[in-house]
């Protein structure tokens, strides 16, 4: 069977930073996932598994009305849902307490309004450039990688492409920059690239644009089965700004045989 779009997935690096300090980049970190969803408006939050068997822990990481970052733990029984205590205006991550193992996690604000999932064998998700602000007087650029990853374990995605959409955002700006190599079962070329923080531009990639870039090598490469693409974001934020990349969105497409 050919790969299906379920399997193209966007995964965090293993250096995903919570603010300029820590280490940014390196290798794929194939637990959590990014999502660029967020909530549509104030509301607690609402998890459940979609296996009766599981019994886990959702934190939750996130802004309240007035901007500020709130966390709460919210307990997982099965496939009754839950609703937490807290309300929340936006989502920066969702993490369980170990990886999932008999159902998929659902993450929402409202039963209508699902912000993500976390499937058997992962442990969350994660939104870009948590808490990415630039100040009062000055514009800021920053950097996190991702990966595009096909998870089917015997087919090719070929010609496989990286699509972005919602590039500018007013005063915010994401592009983006495919790194000089993959990951194939599982050695490859210039897929664990790190930078000291997310204030320092990777070295190890082609030019930033936008719209719809193929793969290594020379935008025609395919993603075999398992393999990696390594993708470096750029952030633009004007003065006085705090990132939201719930208008930017960036996925995988191919084909396959």
């Amino acid at each position: 069977m050919g790969v299906g779009s379920s399997q193209i997935v966007i995964y965090a690096s293993s250096g995903m930073p919570i603010n300029d300090t820590y280490r940014s980049g390196g290798d794929i970190n194939s637990g959590i996932r990014v999502l660029f969803n967020d909530l549509n408006d104030s509301t607690t939050i609402t998890t459940y598994s979609t296996d009766v068997r599981d019994q886990n822990t959702l934190i939750v990481s996130g802004w309240n009305n007035a901007q500020s970052v709130i966390t709460e733990s919210i307990a997982i029984d099965g496939t009754g849902r839950t609703v937490g205590s807290t309300t929340f205006s936006g989502l920066l991550c969702a993490k369980l307490s170990h990886a999932t193992g008999t159902g998929t996690i659902v993450v929402s604000g409202t039963d209508q309004n699902t912000v993500g999932r976390i499937p058997i064998r992962e442990s969350g998700f994660q939104r870009p450039f948590y808490l990415a602000t630039s100040s009062s007087s000055s514009s800021i650029t920053r950097y996190e990688k991702v990966f595009l990853k096909n998870n089917n374990t015997t087919s090719t995605l070929k010609y496989a492409k990286v699509l972005a959409t919602g590039i500018g955002l007013g005063s915010i700006l994401i592009n983006y920059a495919l790194e000089n190599g993959k990951s194939v079962n599982p050695s490859g070329i210039g897929v664990e690239e790190s930078v000291a923080n997310r204030l320092t531009a990777p070295s190890n990639v082609g030019g930033y644009g936008s719209g719809v870039s193929g793969v290594w090598p020379s935008g025609t490469g395919n993603l075999e089965p398992t393999a990696y693409q390594g993708i470096w974001l750029r952030l633009t934020l004007d003065q006085d700004q705090l990132v939201n990349s719930a208008r930017y969105n960036l996925r995988g497409s191919g084909y396959t045989s």
